[in-house]
């Protein structure tokens, strides 16, 4: 089966994605296919190609072929539309958005009428009776069938992302969507439709040619702006959808291959130097500095190399609070290579509103990214140095860290919020272990009645995220929580909290690295070996003399007789489990 690859290439920025999307597709692909680029005119609206984007379509066999937007100049999303009527030989039409690249080779599995993929996020409306005003516009129906988002896994009725259809050659999509997007657009009762006006139309199209559609998966059409490329190449996508040069330079395999490609192909290097923000992608990291290397770095040298290598080195540090998280950010932060962020603001928004907090990944690779390019990123730190007891200074501030190497370990640190969200956390970064610190109760909860209002009252009711009425908590999350709520006694609250937290980890635990506070402060240089060892390609311990021991912290005389019956009573299962045996008075 012949396909025809065709995408919009039009003055502007468009002729650096396209000539990058027709690069990658060029190496990897093979078989019968042909490449067409589609010239918005009249040129005197959208400009005329340069020189050097026609003379690299030459060299890239593109063939160029003029189209017209007829629904609006004003909605150049609206020119990918008069794609799909092209004049080709081949079987299929492949519509592609201009700012994908191609990671592998594929063949599309079977040669159905029309195949797109889903939307990644229902941002049109999830209202049916707008819909239903939409269809009632041209007297269809409602459809019976429902798709599910490919991000957020919303359930809605068929609505599809336009950057990647495929279509049997001969079926006459384009008018027909075309009119439905004229019409839609011109009802002024159907608002928020714009940028989604052709996505809008779309269902509408194949409805009125009672076109059967077949819902490609995420390979074909992967959303890298909303989560992050896999670590193996077996897994990469067939078409990685960026849309922003910022997202390739955060993807270490994408921009690999923006550079192999611009280093095989002169003119498109020149098409990207002559563009700030796409230069920025051929520059070297800005922060690199020469230090000692623990093994070979692994780099995309050329384009025979048939995959693409995206090697990140992550973990996630959490626990029971006033258990050394803290304490641990600081040790693991004195190591060269190592960067961790205390307690970053950015994860409370996807933590609190999403389901599945791919955002959470996505913001690793930005942290990533803005130090390697040598930007300030913000962190709890003082003197450069991480904040060891936020109960006494709890304030963030942006600096530079300097790493000498683009793989360097990465962590993040939360309590209460990362606690209530430990299985998201591994969906989203299932290569990144999870490290939980854990403290004897009663020094725990000592140290609670002393530090923050939240942990003294164990305030269930006010945490951001995992409080009493948080909806993705798991039945028997929502039944310790209400007791702890419904408890007037706070040291009975305080407790009960305590043993909540200690139930999390000992239901994960087989998938965390365990630390307790008190062998980290004692015998800190054996603890951060064993959790080195098993977070996969992390930097050694090398030099150890500036990691020197320290002592147990206790405050137990704060805590009255009602502080530890309770804590004898409520937490003496869960602490032995844990590897504490004297919970006595």
């Amino acid at each position: 089966m012949k396909n025809a690859f065709v995408f919009v290439c039009q003055s502007g920025e468009l002729e650096i994605k396209s000539m990058l999307l027709a690069a990658s597709l060029k190496h990897f692909l093979q078989g019968d296919y042909e490449l067409v680029a589609a010239i918005p005119e009249p040129t005197t609206h959208w400009g005329r190609l340069s020189d050097e984007t026609q003379a690299l379509m030459q060299i890239l066999k593109i063939r160029s072929l003029p189209i017209v937007n007829n629904i609006d100049e004003n909605y150049p999303i609206g020119n990918k539309v008069a794609c799909l009527g092209i004049d080709t030989s081949a079987d299929q039409i492949v519509f592609l958005d201009s700012d994908i690249l191609c990671l592998r080779e594929f063949n599309f599995p079977f040669n159905p009428p029309f195949s797109a993929k889903p939307a990644d996020l229902n941002l049109f409306t999830s209202d049916i009776s707008v819909w239903k005003q939409i269809y009632d516009l041209f007297n269809l129906p409602l459809p019976h069938q429902r798709v599910i988002t490919s991000t957020s896994g919303e359930l809605m009725l068929p609505y599809f992302n336009a950057g990647v259809i495929a279509i049997q050659n001969g079926i006459a999509l384009k008018p027909v969507w075309e009119e439905c997007c004229q019409i839609i657009d011109a009802t002024h009762s159907i608002t928020n439709k714009r940028p989604w006006l052709d996505q809008i139309a779309l269902p509408i199209a194949l409805a009125r040619l009672n076109l059967d559609y077949h819902c490609l998966d995420e390979r074909f059409n992967y959303p890298a702006h909303l989560k992050p490329l896999s670590n193996s190449p077996e897994s990469l996508p067939f078409l990685c959808h960026y849309h922003w040069s910022h997202i390739i330079r955060r993807e270490p395999g994408l921009n690999q291959l923006v550079k192999a490609l611009a280093e095989t192909y002169p003119l498109l290097k020149t098409l990207i130097l002559a563009s700030e923000p796409w230069a920025q992608l051929l520059k070297p990291y800005t922060s690199l500095k020469p230090v000692r290397f623990w093994k070979p770095i692994r780099f995309l040298k050329n384009l025979e190399k048939k995959h693409l290598i995206n090697n990140r080195v992550e973990a996630i540090i959490t626990g029971i609070p006033r258990s050394g998280t803290s304490y641990l950010c600081r040790l693991l932060h004195t190591i060269p290579n190592c960067v961790v962020i205390n307690e970053p603001a950015p994860i409370f928004t996807p933590l609190t509103n999403d389901l599945i907090p791919w955002q959470i990944a996505t913001f690793y690779q930005d942290l990533r990214r803005d130090i390697l390019d040598g930007l300030p990123v913000e962190n709890k730190v003082q003197n450069g140095k991480i904040i060891e007891d936020t109960a006494i200074i709890d304030v963030r501030a942006p600096y530079q860290p300097v790493v000498s190497r683009p793989d360097f370990l990465l962590c993040t640190k939360n309590t209460l919020t990362y606690m209530a969200r430990l299985p998201q956390l591994k969906q989203v970064l299932p290569h990144a272990p999870i490290i939980a610190c854990v403290r004897h109760p009663i020094d725990s909860i000592a140290s609670w009645k002393t530090s923050f209002p939240h942990l003294k009252q164990a305030a269930v009711t006010e945490f951001p995220v995992g409080h009493v009425n948080d909806p993705f908590l798991a039945p028997w999350q929502h039944q310790r929580l209400a007791e702890i709520a419904a408890t007037p006694d706070e040291a009975l609250k305080r407790a009960l909290l305590w043993r909540y937290l200690a139930e999390i980890i000992l239901m994960n635990a087989h998938q965390l690295i365990l630390v307790h506070y008190e062998m980290l402060v004692t015998q800190p240089v054996k603890v951060l070996k064993s959790i080195l060892q098993q977070i996969p390609d992390a930097p050694p311990l090398y030099n150890t003399k500036k990691i020197s021991a320290s002592t147990v912290r206790q405050k137990r005389e704060v805590l009255d007789n009602n502080d530890l019956q309770a804590i004898g009573d409520i937490c003496r299962e869960t602490a032995v489990a844990l590897g504490y045996d004297d919970i006595a008075k």
